[in-house]
């Protein structure tokens, strides 16, 4: 199936969009929008002239939908360890007479705060036939991807297949 026949506009009502399509071959395997017919799935493909495929689920054989708010591990990870290394350059000893670069201690102390507090993720999980499909927020969109998510779960949630965690 080309982008082309997959962005046609059919008679379902439009729940929300997750990934746009110029950023599909960014996020393969992951669910790309929802409406009240179709989930569209966006599957890597392997050795193929395009990188990825999309796929239609129908809506009338979803079983449910989790969401759950995610940390973002490994930005995580880095934000602490850019934190600890300045704080261990700022407490040990140096000899006199040393440069120490003030302004690149005080930037990478506050990129990593920001990593080391910052990242959140939206995760939604769909069960599609046996078949569990996800989507999840890069760590940086989670403020941009609220009002995307909020809709799938409340339409979910008016649908009664959505399952608290």
């Amino acid at each position: 199936m080309s982008a082309n026949n997959a962005s046609i506009n059919d008679e379902a009502e439009h729940v929300a969009t997750l990934v746009y399509p110029d950023e599909y071959s960014k996020n393969v395997n992951q669910v790309a929008s929802v409406s009240s017919e179709r989930i569209l799935f966006v599957k890597r493909k392997e050795l193929a002239m395009t990188p990825y495929e999309l796929l239609q689920f129908p809506t009338s054989s979803l079983t449910s939908v989790r969401y759950k708010k995610r940390l973002a591990i490994w930005p995580m990870l880095i934000g602490a360890i850019f934190v600890t290394l300045v704080l261990f350059i700022l407490t040990s000893e140096v000899a006199p007479g040393t440069r120490v670069p003030v302004g690149a201690l005080a930037l990478l102390l506050v990129l990593g705060g920001g990593l080391f507090l910052g990242p959140r993720r939206h995760q939604l999980t769909f069960e599609v036939n046996g078949k569990t499909l996800r989507w999840q927020s890069k760590a940086g969109d989670f403020k941009y991807k609220v009002a995307s998510s909020q809709k799938v779960v409340d339409w979910a949630r008016t649908r009664g297949i959505l399952r608290e965690r």
